[in-house]
């Protein structure tokens, strides 16, 4: 798979833990950072997946008229 190197600025506190994480888990500091940005990547795909769906189910919705919810409760 082809990569892409990407600078960025973390907080020294954050890159410590990182640090000390990588070094417990015996793994480069690079293959915990990506498996963190996918996972964070596909929390938000999924977040405005469920927004869409929920604007697309409130725009389908069917308003009824309040009269006519009280004229059938008052038929029950």
């Amino acid at each position: 798979m082809e990569t892409k190197m990407l600078d960025v600025h973390i907080p020294l506190p954050l890159a410590e833990r990182l640090d000390a994480l990588a070094f417990a888990l015996g793994l480069p500091r690079d293959e915990i950072v990506a498996e963190a940005i996918a996972t964070w990547i596909d929390q938000e795909e999924h977040r405005r997946l469920v927004a869409l769906r929920t604007i697309a189910a409130a725009n389908t919705m069917v308003v009824v008229e309040t009269h006519r919810v009280i004229d059938w409760a008052d038929s029950l």
